[in-house]
């Protein structure tokens, strides 16, 4: 049966006015809110800071404590969709779950005339979206990376308090002026552990950095449930290194299927000055499949640090062999090896070709002797695509010699091992292979 879907969002808006800049924001004109209104008893409005599409937030001042707050109030109109109004109450319930430099703190939760409230921290500085806006040309690479970094921590906190945050994006970073960022707005949060949630027609999130399970309202499974954080911070680097998300389109449902469909242009092409390493490390956390993402934000974290400290690791391994043993034995040699990179595993040329293009590798192992594409043509093959310049490309077999590392390495081979191999070898050889194949492309 079909589901009535809904897309929540959450952007913001500013509104006000010299007299009393509350009165030009009507949402805050129909809660009675004006400047100088006393909330709690503690909390004197100040002006307003923006809305979205669960609530309003205003900067007020905590008189007992002497100290600037944000409070946000949900909509009124919001008031007869009981699950939305709860999701409001989740979220002050999500963040309080968390204590980290990087999230940002709620002080307190309460109501005003029936209006559900929660008291957070006050960041004076702008979001990642108003950084990126104003940085006059590419941003700085050392900048971008102190963002992520801490955005990454901000999230892994949120996680290990067995939440979701599930609307991550460039306006949910606030920066203040020592370049703290603080992870905000979890109104769509899911509680992991709770039995709180959603409404199950209701899609939440925001189009242009919803993960495709997210899309089709298929993101319930706790073992995965992390990821959609993990691909929405994969587009929040995209955008804060390339000066553009990953997809363009001028409406929600275009977005999404983009999402759905569409492999983003590496960022090498927009942004040729960054290490090789971001390509596969994006293009992984922006995988379809939720498995083939990075497993966890930490593990994202590690992967941008080592790409932009220049260190040779592989993202994503392709082996093609057509012994199935000792392909099994590779795979489970070299994920210890590399804990953080996807490996597959395919039998003959033709499958390794189809998967190098529908998504390129960091490395290929390829076995010289396999019927109807072997090492040799699966090679030259590999070669005369593009997305193949910063990939190593690895031949093993049980027989050959000078003569075929020769022609391999004139069609554009990196390496020649003889099987049986030690995988130490293996590893030592994709770090080696990969450090000069990036240096010379």
């Amino acid at each position: 049966m079909q589901r009535n879907l809904r897309v929540v969002s959450l952007s913001g808006l500013d509104g006000g006015d010299e007299s009393d800049p509350c009165a030009g924001v009507p949402i805050l004109r129909e809660l009675g809110l004006r400047r100088g209104t006393l909330i709690a008893d503690t909390y004197r409005i100040v002006r307003p800071l923006g809305a979205g599409g669960m609530g309003v937030v205003t900067l007020a001042h905590d008189e007992p404590l002497d100290r600037d707050v944000a409070i946000k109030f949900v909509r009124p109109e919001l008031f007869e969709h009981q699950n939305l109004r709860e999701l409001f109450c989740i979220e002050a319930r999500a963040m309080a779950r968390v204590s980290h430099p990087n999230v940002l703190a709620v002080h307190a939760f309460g109501e005003h005339f029936g209006t559900p409230f929660f008291v957070m921290e006050y960041v004076d500085g702008p979001t990642a979206e108003q950084w990126l806006e104003r940085r006059a040309g590419p941003a700085d690479i050392d900048e971008v990376l102190r963002i992520l970094e801490q955005a990454c921590r901000g999230v892994e906190a949120i996680h290990a308090a067995s939440t979701v945050h599930r609307d991550l994006k460039p306006s949910n970073l606030l920066i203040d002026s020592s370049l703290r960022v603080a992870v905000s707005d979890l109104g769509v949060a899911r509680i992991l552990a709770g039995t709180g949630g959603t409404d199950p027609t209701c899609i939440v999130g925001s189009a242009a950095y919803m993960a495709p399970e997210a899309a089709l309202g298929d993101d319930s499974k706790p073992e995965l449930a992390t990821r959609r954080d993990v691909y929405a911070l994969g587009c929040i680097a995209y955008e804060l290194l390339a000066g553009r998300p990953p997809f363009i389109a001028p409406t929600d449902m275009g977005l999404m299927a983009k999402h759905l469909f569409e492999l983003p242009p590496p960022i090498s092409s927009l942004r040729p000055d960054l290490p090789p390493g971001y390509d596969d490390v994006l293009l992984r956390a922006l995988e379809k499949d939720p498995h083939k993402r990075w497993r966890s934000v930490t593990a994202l974290r590690g992967a941008l640090e080592r790409a932009h400290s220049g260190e040779e690791s592989p993202a994503r391994i392709l082996i093609a062999d057509d012994d199935g043993d000792w392909s099994t034995l590779l795979h489970d040699a070299l994920a210890p090896r590399f804990p953080d990179a996807q490996i597959d595993v395919v039998s003959d040329g033709e499958q390794a070709i189809a998967a190098f293009e529908r998504n390129p590798y960091s490395v290929v192992l390829v076995d010289l002797q396999m019927p109807e594409i072997d090492g040799m043509k699966l090679t030259a093959h590999l070669r005369s695509l593009d997305a193949s310049d910063h990939t190593p490309i690895i031949v093993m077999t049980a027989a050959g010699g000078p003569g075929e590392w020769r022609r391999l390495a004139q069609i554009g081979a990196d390496a020649f091992l003889v099987k049986p191999v030690a995988f130490e070898d293996v590893a030592m050889q994709i770090h080696r292979t990969m450090k000069s194949r990036h240096r010379r492309a």
